[in-house]
């Protein structure tokens, strides 16, 4: 085989390659939200927090009204368990820490947290993120952000006087600096 039939060859491979590469990295879904602008500290709490959608009162995991109240349960694993709550906090914690962004350099003057917030309807499913708007955005982080919380699809509805209730989920994110 000679240089020409070699080349020949070589350049659909490379393509070829070139082209599986760059699909393998758009195929990540980048889900939707929307912004959420509002000075209430709640959609700014450091850490996991959710409320009921009847509720205007923010609850906090160890806060409860009656023995069969909890909030919103993440993962088969968390709703097992004796504490639900504490699994999910703890669970919520761990993920969304250190996020780093390979190659992208924060903002300068980015608060390094993007406060995402969805809905767990009455029976588990999740909708409508949204992301609290911020003074100084970082358009990768916001996106990252809202694809961390998605990939946490699996929930089971918080539980209020014994009944399913829908819930308001606030998630921070905080990214590497």
């Amino acid at each position: 085989m000679n240089f020409m039939q070699f080349s020949r060859l070589a350049l659909p491979i490379l393509l070829c390659g070139f082209f599986i590469q760059a699909s393998a990295q758009t195929d990540k879904t980048n889900h939707p939200f929307s912004w959420k602008e509002s000075t209430d500290p709640w959609y700014m709490s450091k850490a996991y927090t959710f409320k009921y959608a009847d509720d205007l009162t923010a609850k906090g995991l160890t806060t409860k009204k009656g023995a069969t109240d909890r909030g919103p349960v993440c993962t088969k694993a968390c709703n097992e368990t004796t504490a639900p709550g504490a699994c999910t906090e703890t669970l919520m914690r761990d993920k969304f820490k250190d996020i780093e962004l390979s190659g992208f350099n924060l903002p300068r003057g980015y608060s390094g947290v993007e406060y995402v917030t969805f809905e767990v309807q009455t029976n588990g499913n999740v909708s409508n993120y949204q992301v609290v708007k911020q003074p100084i955005m970082c358009k990768p982080c916001i996106q990252q952000a809202v694809n961390l919380v998605a990939s946490l699809d699996e929930w089971y509805p918080a539980i209020q006087d014994g009944i399913r209730v829908k819930s308001t989920v606030l998630v921070p994110v905080y990214f590497r600096r």
